[in-house]
């Protein structure tokens, strides 16, 4: 599907999230987590935006600050409601406030068991949002909600079940129903198939991106594994602390990598071919720094095999990569330098041999 021609449809500018760490009776304030530390990041309209790295890096963070379920401490959260409008700060605005734009920003969250109330049935699952943006019609909301389970592959049998009867792959197809009641233009995928068997993962992958095509959702997919992101985005933004520090097309991420964290992300992926080994060299060591107190320079230097001085003392942003043939974005003082590698298995996936379709077959 093409995206359509206009401004973008998100756009993020310096957004940090600092949590604070308080201590004492009183509850002073003596330094905060850095969760989302200065993150500038544009989502283009019908496209799948990919966002990796490990645990802590501030993944979740970030999703769930673009939908406004966590305050932005600073920056900005620029929402285009049509391709050619002024765009709405949506950071500091109230709850009565953003009111209007809640329909169109939608999350899908990463435990089917935790996200939806036992205590409900799927009718009433997915009407809850219907009826809060302004459906009361008890049979219009009955339908819309049949018309919903048919789309993601359930049936009108189902309406009046209850969640803890479906398996996780069901389960996560009614969240993602839910999501989708309000007609959203973005759907936030925190993790949506982290919980689910391998199976199971490609049925909700494919229905994902069966659903964008038909009516042309965007989608910012977080997720841990990479062969997941490989399948389902169109472009590839890797977070170490609370940064962003590579960003480019997905096959330009898995073919070309610019950043060493990048690097290592790519070869710690397990290859099916046990005849392959892994090159411990490329494995990161030690330990991710505390987000409260992040080391100086580029925050990846102290686990960097390619460090040298100047890593430890020139922070480092996002800049287009020089030579480049794609819009490339990394935070790497030696970028044009390094010759960095990928597995010869990531390399095999996304060579035009392979069509894009492939997980179907999974």
């Amino acid at each position: 599907m093409k995206n359509e021609v206009g401004k973008p449809l998100l756009e993020l500018k310096d957004l940090k999230v600092w949590f604070p760490i308080q201590k004492g009776v009183m509850r002073r304030t003596v330094g905060h987590v850095r969760a989302v530390d200065g993150i500038n990041l544009s989502l283009e309209r019908g496209e799948t935006l990919g966002i990796v790295g490990e645990s802590g890096c501030g993944k979740t963070t970030l999703g769930r600050t673009m939908v406004r379920l966590i305050a932005a401490t600073e920056g900005q959260i620029l929402y285009r409601k049509e391709i050619d409008s002024d765009p709405v700060d949506l950071a500091p605005l109230n709850q009565r406030q953003l009111r209007p734009y809640r329909r169109d920003i939608q999350i899908i969250f990463q435990d089917p068991f935790s996200s939806l109330n036992d205590r409900l049935t799927v009718e009433r699952v997915i009407a809850e949002p219907l009826q809060a943006t302004g459906m009361h019609n008890v049979s219009d909301r009955r339908a819309r909600v049949s018309e919903l389970l048919e789309a993601v592959g359930l049936s009108r049998q189902h309406l009046d079940r209850y969640p803890h009867e479906f398996s996780g792959g069901q389960r996560q197809r009614i969240a993602i129903a839910r999501a989708l009641a309000v007609k959203p233009r973005l759907v936030i995928c925190d993790e949506p198939v982290s919980a689910l068997d391998v199976s199971v993962q490609a049925q909700v992958i494919n229905l994902l991106k069966d659903l964008q095509e038909e009516f042309g959702f965007t989608y910012v997919f977080v997720a841990h594994d990479l062969s997941v992101v490989r399948h389902i985005s169109t472009r590839v933004a890797v977070m170490y602390l609370g940064r962003i520090v590579e960003c480019a097309d997905t096959r330009e991420i898995f073919r070309n990598p610019q950043h060493p964290y990048t690097e290592a992300l790519l070869a710690s992926v397990p290859s099916p071919d046990p005849r392959d080994r892994m090159d411990a060299s490329r494995l990161l060591g030690g330990a991710v720094p505390n987000p409260a107190a992040p080391p100086p320079g580029c925050h990846f230097s102290p686990r960097c095999r390619y460090a040298t001085e100047a890593c430890h003392t020139i922070d480092q942003v996002l800049q287009h990569r020089s030579g480049g043939a794609t819009d490339h974005e990394v935070a790497c003082i030696r970028h044009g330098e390094l010759s960095l590698e990928t597995s010869r298995e990531q390399s095999l996936a996304m060579s035009d041999e392979l069509p894009d379709d492939a997980v179907r077959r999974a």
